[in-house]
């Protein structure tokens, strides 16, 4: 049996992206009252259109660089009504949010429930793109049970294979109990439940593991945390846990994890990583850490409140891109 890997240490197959740019939903957010923007878009202010596309396409370079493939989000969804909501809404560019995928269940994926109503939509658009590279469901979280693909890092510790979920601003507490009961034993070790602070979005802007022995992590946006394994529940201090698992932690200043987006960093795989241009002090540690990192441009894509490991849905494995039939008109 092939010994399972976690996110930070698997290549993925293929990338899921979007470029709101391209289907002018960035325009019609330009138009909003700015008053309204945060509310009806839930960007912190619009974009400059061409050139948050220009930075978008940097993003999808530097996973090519990789020498992944980069599928298009509306190339492969088909349904007239899925492809409306692909042009008119600008959070479609985090194509991570509606879905998980796990490295070590390679053709699967779970479908999530957003919390604001404005991004509810996103999950049927997501899942249909993944149908259409051949994935199936395992399950869809039920609405109430709140579940963000930003809050779920798929992560081998200690050689178990372990959830690391933000619960509290998005994902619901709840939503945890119903990963263990659906997933242990047969495809999951252990989940860690990370309680952020409410002014917290997601996980990945508070804590990402980008190597088996570094961690890029805020403190103050961890409240408390939990272990549920086969033993039990029980109370831990997160980054403790991970530190006594041969981590070092980069720690991050609120403002840099806020305003910079230092710990929403993609993982690729073999120490390598992608994060914007924003946080020199970060970048310079990482390196010295000897993880390659690629930096790309962060001072329009971050108007949307996210950072690279947002904007990308890895793909584990699936028929090639173009196989499936995807939605039908």
């Amino acid at each position: 049996m092939t010994q399972a890997t976690g996110e930070f240490d698997t290549t993925p197959a293929r990338i899921v992206v979007h470029d709101p740019a391209t289907t002018g939903a960035l325009d019609l957010m330009g138009r909003l009252p700015r008053e309204d923007v945060k509310e009806r878009s839930l960007f912190s202010a619009p974009p400059e259109p061409s050139a948050f596309g220009t930075h978008h396409a940097e993003l999808v370079a530097a996973v090519r660089a990789a020498g992944i493939e980069v599928v298009e989000l509306r190339e492969l969804v088909r349904e007239a009504r899925l492809r409306g909501q692909i042009e008119r809404n600008p959070n479609q560019v985090y194509t991570r949010d509606a879905a998980i995928t796990l490295p070590w269940l390679p053709g699967w994926y779970i479908g999530g429930a957003m919390r604001m109503p404005v991004r509810r939509q996103e999950v049927a658009v997501v899942t249909a793109g993944l149908r259409a590279l051949g994935l199936r469901e395992l399950f869809t979280a039920p609405q109430g049970c709140f579940l963000e693909g930003g809050d779920v890092i798929p992560a081998v510790i200690d050689g178990r294979r372990t959830l690391l979920v933000g619960f509290g601003p998005r994902t619901a507490r709840r939503t945890l109990d119903l990963l263990w009961e659906r997933l242990a034993p047969w495809a999951l070790d252990a989940v860690i439940g990370v309680r952020l602070a409410e002014w917290r979005m997601n996980l990945d802007g508070a804590l990402v593991p980008v190597a088996g022995d570094t961690v890029v992590a805020d403190p103050g946006s961890i409240e408390a945390g939990f272990v549920v394994d086969p033993a039990g529940r029980r109370a831990v201090n997160v980054l403790g846990l991970l530190r006594n698992a041969g981590m070092t932690v980069v720690e991050v200043t609120k403002d840099e994890a806020m305003a910079q987006q230092a710990c929403n960093i993609l993982c690729l795989g073999k120490r390598r990583v992608v994060c914007y241009d924003l946080c020199e002090r970060v970048i310079d540690a990482l390196r010295d850490r000897d993880i390659a990192v690629r930096t790309v441009p962060g001072s329009e894509l971050i108007k949307g409140t996210g950072g690279p490991r947002c904007m990308t849905r890895p793909v584990y494995a699936s028929r090639p891109a173009g196989s499936g039939s995807g939605e039908g008109a």
